[in-house]
């Protein structure tokens, strides 16, 4: 991950995108310039004043594209409703140069949850190699490229890439408005702890619920025996 002077990010948080641009809220009229920071866990507007915006995405509630007075003209920007303090809703408005991946990525984290019926969906209209592909990554959730190379037994990892990127994606955009895959250079897989280099996501995958370590405390009179379940370690 390339070092970026801005915010301090939590340790294991890792940063998607980042941009300079405008943002404006509900509550004044005014664009604020600033740089946005997309990364696994939330978006954050930052000033050299520090934090002037941030949320986690399960406090988003919708992001949709409006047209808005910018600069010299209207021009497209992205609409963000989201639960703030107190779970009062609110409402705020962020442009950027790259638009279009600033939205698709917003709008992957907070809103496209995907199931075994709209994965069935998009399947119909696939040839039997980029079905099965798609299938594999649903069952596996990553898988890097020489692996579902070998899983449909493509000759080249090109042909693999050219079945994601110009039949799946495209299926999925016209079915569902998104593309259900995406290529991470690393990510943290959430159901083991790990952390996962240069793979292919099936997007929209729900994060797992935290668990809660399980811990026994007995008092043996002259010590204390503690047995705890360590969360994504497995016996050997």
């Amino acid at each position: 991950m390339r070092k970026i002077k801005g915010p301090p990010l939590k340790e294991g948080e890792e940063l998607i995108l980042y941009s300079q641009g405008g943002y404006k809220n509900n509550l004044r009229s005014g664009w604020r310039l600033g740089h946005f920071y997309l990364t696994d866990e939330r978006l954050l507007f930052y000033q050299p004043i520090g934090i002037i915006f941030q949320t986690t995405f399960d406090r988003i509630g919708e992001v949709k594209t409006e047209k808005q007075n910018y600069a010299f003209g209207k021009k497209d920007v992205i609409s963000l409703t989201y639960e703030g303090i107190q779970g009062k809703i609110g409402k705020a408005w962020i442009i950027m140069a790259d638009f279009e991946t600033w939205r698709k990525r917003l709008y992957e984290k907070a809103s496209f949850k995907i199931d075994e019926g709209k994965v069935r969906e998009i399947a119909k209209g696939l040839d039997p190699d980029s079905e099965e592909l798609l299938w594999y990554l649903w069952q596996k959730r990553h898988a890097r490229i020489d692996e579902l190379a070998r899983a449909i037994e493509a000759p080249t990892h090109m042909d693999v890439l050219l079945k994601i990127r110009e039949i799946i994606n495209p299926r999925a955009e016209k079915v569902m408005g998104n593309p259900i895959l995406s290529f991470e250079r690393s990510r943290m897989d959430y159901e083991t702890g790990e952390k996962v280099l240069f793979s292919w996501w099936l997007i929209g995958r729900e994060k797992p619920a935290r668990k809660e370590a399980l811990l026994d405390l007995f008092d043996e009179g002259d010590h204390l025996n503690i047995i705890m379940e360590l969360l994504g370690v497995k016996e050997e």
